[in-house]
């Protein structure tokens, strides 16, 4: 009876990740996110009278960190459309230097950026998590810095819920879309 049930009403995730392994390996990313994220928020909130103490650049500068390790590890999570687009370039093979042929090591690279593209993707934002509580906690404004980390954290929840579309192709290539525009939106909010 319970088989029965399970072919009846298949789980979010098992209806959206195909393969078990992975599916596996992905819960335990989500576990462990969700786990750092309520320690950070916890700590955050016992130590938020403290935060009052400080002076206003240290805490800025305390908070622009969480932004900043975040941006580099997006950009060695985004690395892997260009991988994966020089992979289906037929003339790679081609493709030598002195003796050492690239595309085995393009191979090397897209396997390890697809092993790692998720739990990176996930440990980059808990970092914007912590940067968006931190930056709205004392003294928000509504400036174009705010207002444009507000609207990229918004494009960022669209593509992490894209990314579980992507993983049976049922995004429209939306999640690389809306991550190429996460990227224009969090160096235009990083930059001014």
């Amino acid at each position: 009876m319970k088989s029965n049930i399970n072919k009846q009403f298949p789980s979010f995730l098992s209806n959206t990740i195909p393969n078990p392994k992975e599916r596996k390996r992905i819960i335990v990313y989500v576990a462990l996110t969700a786990c750092v994220v309520a320690a950070g928020i916890t700590l955050i909130a016992l130590n938020y009278q403290s935060s009052l103490l400080v002076d206003e650049d240290t805490y800025k500068g305390f908070f622009k960190q969480f932004g900043s390790v975040s941006r580099i590890i997006y950009f060695i999570v985004f690395c892997i459309f260009p991988v994966f687009q020089l992979l289906k370039w037929k003339g790679l093979r081609r493709v030598k230097w002195r003796n050492l042929e690239i595309k085995g090591l393009v191979q090397e690279a897209g396997r390890l950026l697809r092993k790692w593209h998720v739990p990176l993707a996930l440990l980059a934002t808990t970092g914007v998590i912590f940067h968006v509580i931190l930056a709205v906690m004392i003294s928000f404004q509504w400036n174009f810095t705010n207002i444009t980390g507000i609207l990229t954290s918004m494009v960022l929840c669209f593509v992490v819920f894209m990314g579980f579309r992507r993983f049976k192709r049922k995004d429209g290539a939306w999640h690389l879309k809306l991550a190429v525009t996460f990227t224009v939106m969090f160096m235009i909010h990083a930059s001014f």
